[in-house]
């Protein structure tokens, strides 16, 4: 692992990323056992077939720009199962043989979603449904003979009792109490290893989706935004940065004018900044708690690193800084929200100062998640917007 958090978004394929952050944060995330209580419970196929089509069983997606009328379709493009591996699983089901458990996380609503095993829930209500996602008949053809080009429809009647009735194990997880969501977001990430593994801001969209969640996605589409990041990461790098910008502007709002106050700063910023970016999610999940105009406040600031040399104002060392960002945008933000007027001259200005202070340089460079670091280049990078 490099030092720093550098990643490239040069191109439209999904940009190599080397977060430091990323790295920094594994010793630091702290949930409890307790937190992940949950039981066994087994469902027929036929049920779950229902709970998905009544969306009582939620298939996650890993793309905010996703359409929900497509529902899950960007996740199946990056992640489909293969047409015979589909067919597998079902034939599988219907010569009566084991398949794995699927995992389901209990909802503050009550309905479950699918922790592990999308792909075989899917497959099961594209197989039920007729088709396929992109529309071509669900035909069973590398199957036993006796299976061969069948369709749920034209199952004989025993054969599609005997698939109705067939029971999935399931392990049932109820999150309890304030760590609850995060084990699930850690175990989120170790069990979902099927063919392309996610990345924490993936994981976070699905786990946290809301209003919050569609409004950082509304901001990603913001033109001087586009222009300093580049083209959309697939993997929803720019999604994160948008939000750790905002978390650092709150971040700000809160310890401005008094950064030496260590109990200001123990509750304003806890690492690590995965866990730190989750509860902020969550805490401000229905937008109820932001600023009103801090949609107006992250435009402005976008355009003002445009206007002061564009996205070269966010690179260290060439490639676009995810703890610099997070300093520098999440500074513009607070102080467009303070009312105070920066120009394009005081951001180039800022910019060559910051690049040429080795304190911050190591702020931004090594251990980016612990609280100095965090506290370090914030008020350094809030300080060299003043006048």
């Amino acid at each position: 692992m490099s030092s720093g958090e550098f990643l490239n978004s040069d191109d439209a394929t999904d940009s190599a990323v080397d977060d430091e952050t990323e790295a920094d944060d594994l010793g630091l995330f702290e949930t409890a056992a307790s937190s992940l209580p949950y039981f066994g419970a087994d469902f027929d196929v036929a049920g779950l077939v229902r709970r998905l089509e009544d969306e009582d069983i939620l298939v996650p997606r890993f793309d905010p720009d996703e359409s929900e009328d497509l529902t899950i379709e960007g996740f199946q493009r990056q992640r489909v199962w293969t047409a015979p591996r589909m067919e597998k699983f079902i034939e599988s089901l219907l010569l009566g043989w084991p398949v794995p458990s699927i995992f389901l996380v209990v909802e503050p609503d009550g309905r479950y979603l699918v922790l592990d095993g999308q792909q075989r829930l899917t497959t099961l209500q594209n197989f039920y449904s007729g088709t396929h996602l992109d529309g071509r008949p669900f035909v069973l053809t590398e199957v036993a003979e006796h299976l061969q080009n069948a369709t749920y429809a034209t199952l004989s009647k025993e054969s599609q009792r005997r698939l109705n009735n067939t029971f999935i194990q399931a392990v049932v997880i109820e999150p309890a109490g304030e760590d609850g969501r995060d084990a699930v977001y850690r175990l989120f990430g170790r069990l979902n290893s099927g063919g392309v593994s996610l990345t924490a801001q993936e994981i976070r969209v699905a786990l946290y989706r809301g209003p919050l969640v569609e409004f950082i996605r509304d901001l990603n589409h913001d033109p001087s935004w586009r222009h300093l990041f580049g083209a959309p990461h697939k993997k929803l790098k720019d999604h994160e940065l948008i939000l750790r910008a905002l978390s650092m502007s709150d971040v700000i709002g809160k310890v401005a004018e008094r950064w030496e106050d260590d109990d200001l700063r123990l509750t304003a910023y806890k690492p690590p900044m995965a866990q730190f970016l989750n509860h902020f999610l969550e805490t401000h999940g229905d937008l109820a708690s932001l600023a009103p105009n801090v949609a107006e406040a992250f435009g402005a600031s976008c355009r003002l690193l445009v206007d002061a040399g564009g996205r070269d104002g966010l690179k260290f060392a060439g490639r676009l800084n995810a703890a610099h960002i997070d300093a520098l945008l999440g500074a513009l933000i607070s102080a467009h929200l303070n009312g105070n007027a920066v120009t394009a001259t005081q951001v180039k200005t800022a910019v060559a100062a910051l690049r040429n202070d080795p304190q911050y340089v190591d702020w931004v460079s090594r251990s980016t998640s612990h609280r100095d670091s965090v506290f370090g280049r914030l008020r350094t990078a809030y300080e060299s917007l003043k006048v």
